[in-house]
């Protein structure tokens, strides 16, 4: 069986391999394509630049929004799982794969007493709502941009956004949930979990419990589609709203795919022009915009994240130093 610091290492290498490879392929493409763009790099200006980072603000909150409304009895202070949520954000922009719900999952259980098994399982679901509701924006925006980007496209993110949907409502209801975990219960490692899971996922088969995560999400996508107009805006490209939030969409569903970037090195540059040209960006101005916007979203998010996380988990830590109430117990779910 493979170690864990071998598994590491071995992430590492494939996320600078995937880095080195779109790199080079972005350095080709770009002095194939580039030597006849006029590129006049950013064009930076107060009111985008603080669009952007109110965008990056209000995602953070509506995505510690929808922790806490997955974890009502463990999620602690709000401020704590803010922190949470800030830091394992902030590890997802910065490492390679799912380091986001890895960090939630590891902070979760040292930082709220939430067990590792309904930790994942929130991760899992969260995921799952992304998805969903990244492939709902992509199908809106086409439609209100007149179908001028790829039909296959658009039926695939609606394929997938059904099944993700069909997925999360086979989750909610007791009868297809029992079924799908009496499946997982005989897999060996995942079979521990899954009296816990539907005990987890039963308090969540609330109409009102739903809803709000519902909005939540609504609120991420919302967000991220305010802080990039801004970030489109700061490089010069005037696409529009939903043309925008295409590409966005577009962009994020590729950062699902389990090998990227270190940082998003080379991988986030080229996803970004890949989404750029489905809008009909000239093919230079796309690996252009697709460089400047991976930086500038580092710029802005990575700060937003970083400095949020710190001051709130280094706040609490400071009042548990000097506080003599016994600390939270485990939670056994």
């Amino acid at each position: 069986m493979t170690s864990p610091s071998r598994r590491r290492k071995r992430a590492l290498l494939q996320a600078a391999l995937a880095s080195a490879v779109s790199v080079g392929a972005l350095a080709l493409a770009w002095r194939a394509l580039g030597r006849s763009v006029e590129w006049e790099g950013i064009h930076l200006t107060p009111l985008p630049v603080l669009l952007a980072v109110v965008g990056a603000l209000a995602f953070l909150a509506g995505r510690a929004w929808r922790f806490w409304l997955f974890l009502p009895r463990q999620g602690g202070q709000p401020g704590e799982l803010v922190g949470v949520t800030a830091a394992s954000w902030a590890a997802g922009l910065l490492l390679p794969g799912p380091s986001a719900d890895v960090a939630f999952v590891g902070l979760a259980r040292q930082r709220l007493g939430v067990s590792v098994a309904r930790a994942s399982g929130v991760a899992v679901i969260a995921r799952i709502l992304d998805v969903v509701s990244l492939c709902l924006v992509a199908v809106l925006a086409a439609l209100f941009t007149f179908g001028r980007e790829s039909a296959a496209l658009v039926a695939a993110a609606a394929l997938v956004g059904a099944l993700g949907a069909s997925a999360l409502v086979a989750l909610a209801i007791p009868r297809p949930r029992r079924a799908i975990l009496g499946v997982a219960a005989r897999i060996p490692r995942v079979g521990q979990f899954a009296a816990r899971a539907d005990t987890a996922l039963d308090e969540l088969a609330t109409r009102r419990r739903w809803l709000g995560l519902v909005a939540a999400t609504a609120t991420c996508r919302l967000a991220t589609a305010l802080q990039y107009s801004a970030l489109f805006t700061l490089v010069g490209l005037e696409l529009g709203f939903w043309p925008t939030w295409f590409a966005l969409s577009i962009r994020t569903l590729l950062f699902t795919i389990p090998i990227q970037g270190i940082a998003g090195i080379g991988t986030g540059q080229a996803w970004w022009a890949g989404a750029l040209l489905l809008e009909g960006v000239a093919a230079g101005d796309a690996v252009a915009s697709g460089i400047t916007l991976q930086a500038i979203d580092l710029a802005v998010s990575l700060p937003v994240a970083g400095l949020m996380s710190l001051a709130l988990l280094r706040r609490r830590r400071r009042r548990g130093s000097t506080s003599t109430v016994p600390a939270v117990e485990t939670a056994a779910s």
